[in-house]
């Protein structure tokens, strides 16, 4: 048997009660007492230009967004791209071949890029540095016939 008196244990509550929600309330109200903020942080949208080609592999020749007729299986073709907007940053470019079968599937994943970008234009290749040199030739993986294309995933 409970030898507590009913209004002592009401007034024991109640109290408690009190001492809670005054408690919660002093926390919040210091919890707001300061606030701070950073400075303005600017973020650029990279963008740039669909993904170039090129028959022969010279970087002052005419690249385009899409061969003007179709090439034969195993024939040379190669890939840059142009990014434009961006600020100084390290970037991985996952350069995919896709094969048209109804739908776009990928066929083979033969470079993955490791660059730097500096602020402004940057003039990428499907190499493992992003420089000219060693630029990859998609003819080796385009031996059967049907529509190719090579898609550039930029990971910042």
């Amino acid at each position: 048997m409970n030898t507590t008196p009913k209004p002592q244990r009401a007034f024991f509550t109640v109290t408690l009660l009190t001492v809670i929600a005054v408690s919660t309330v002093f926390m919040v109200y210091a919890a707001v007492l300061l606030t701070l903020y950073g400075t303005t942080v600017t973020v650029n949208e990279p963008s740039g230009t669909s993904v170039q080609y090129n028959r022969v592999n010279d970087s002052n020749s005419s690249w385009v967004t899409s061969f003007p007729t179709s090439i034969n299986t195993s024939i040379p073709w190669y890939t840059r791209i142009n990014i434009t907007n961006t600020a100084s940053q390290d970037v991985t470019i996952n350069w995919v071949l896709e094969k048209n079968t109804g739908s776009w599937i990928w066929v083979a994943t033969p470079v993955n890029t490791t660059i730097t970008l500096a602020a402004g234009l940057n003039t990428v290749y499907a190499t493992d540095t992003g420089v000219f040199t060693g630029n990859y030739n998609w003819g080796t993986l385009t031996t059967t016939g049907g529509s190719y294309r090579v898609k550039a995933i930029i990971n910042g």
